[in-house]
């Protein structure tokens, strides 16, 4: 929706002042735009478009170049890749660290994505790996969890734990999570909420540890939200445990707000309102209310509309920021 038109819709329904409408568009037309991160995002898009790309090329014209070539000249982008690397990169320290070699960040994400096309490659063409299909997604896994915390790097991380959460057979990727992973199999929904708790504590322990404390946020972003949608989904299908996994979907939902809190993020205050919100809704009419929806719920949307106003505006003093 048009922010315009919410701010007109706010206001029209009462629940927006004249002064407070001017005060959000002000702001919205003078907020500052983050250049580094502008680039960074681009450079990433166009390192991803760009391997996209060569295998097109190379699956259109496969019959004249060969296969031995191709693997040839893809094995050594990546050896290139690596080599930069591991010559450039500083050392391994448990707190952040700042490479300062050009272009290092994304010449490590283009070995990266070179290594899974180069072994996706030889496994179709050569079988290299037969059926052990684990194995061939297993290896990367542990090899970029390697390079990420050699390195300091979020993007190969969230490689590494997307690629582990496919070993156990699930998709962590943030734009497939609702997609490729079927939150009605029971299977599903045990493994990714075995997978979330793992990656959770995991991380918590080695942020106790003080190794690396800020890559919490990605395993929180990625293992959390798939924890938190498979609760959601054990509740929605398996009647019978809903109120175990309602349960299990406050504690992921508390264990997101301190996060919140901790990080400043507004995108995990987001997810756990949401999720929050969603669960409590669903467990108050599917069980308490039954039969009495119709009186209820109008009392009930109007409070939350109104709940959700009053979040967007204080959203800023829950997390602490100015």
């Amino acid at each position: 929706m048009n922010k315009s038109l919410l701010l007109d819709e706010l206001e029209q329904k009462g629940l927006l002042e004249s002064e407070r409408r001017v005060l959000i568009e002000e702001y919205e037309k003078r907020k500052p735009v983050s250049l580094f991160v502008f680039l960074r995002t681009l450079l990433y898009v166009s390192i991803s478009a760009f391997v996209g790309g060569v295998g097109v090329l190379i699956y259109q014209n496969i019959d004249t170049i060969g296969h031995s070539v191709l693997i040839g000249l893809i094995a050594l982008a990546t050896a290139g890749s690596f080599f930069y690397v591991f010559k450039n990169g500083v050392g391994y320290r448990p707190e952040k660290v700042e490479q300062s070699a050009p272009y290092f960040d994304v010449v490590l994400l283009l070995g990266c994505l070179l290594f899974l096309a180069l072994e996706g490659y030889l496994q179709y063409q050569y079988e290299l790996f037969g059926t052990r299909y684990g194995l061939a997604v297993m290896i990367p896994a542990i090899y970029f969890f390697f390079l990420a915390y050699r390195f300091d790097h979020q993007g190969v991380l969230s490689l590494a734990i997307t690629a582990l959460a496919s070993w156990v057979g699930l998709t962590a990727t943030p734009s497939k999570l609702l997609v490729e992973n079927d939150f009605s199999d029971p299977e599903v929904i045990r493994n990714a909420i075995i997978f979330g708790v793992v990656m959770l504590v995991g991380s918590w322990l080695l942020k106790k540890q003080g190794i690396k404390a800020h890559f919490m946020y990605t395993y929180v972003l990625l293992a959390g939200t798939l924890y938190l949608l498979a609760c959601l989904g054990g509740m929605f299908n398996q009647e019978r445990w809903e109120l175990a996994f309602g349960l299990l979907l406050g504690v992921g939902c508390w264990y997101f707000y301190k996060n919140a809190l901790e990080e400043k993020s507004l995108l995990f205050l987001l997810l756990s309102t949401v999720f929050a919100y969603t669960g409590i809704t669903y467990l108050l009419f599917n069980t308490m209310f039954d039969g009495l929806i119709d009186a209820i719920a109008s009392l009930y949307f109007l409070a939350t509309a109104a709940g959700i106003v009053w979040f967007f505006l204080t959203y800023k003093k829950i997390l602490g920021k100015k």
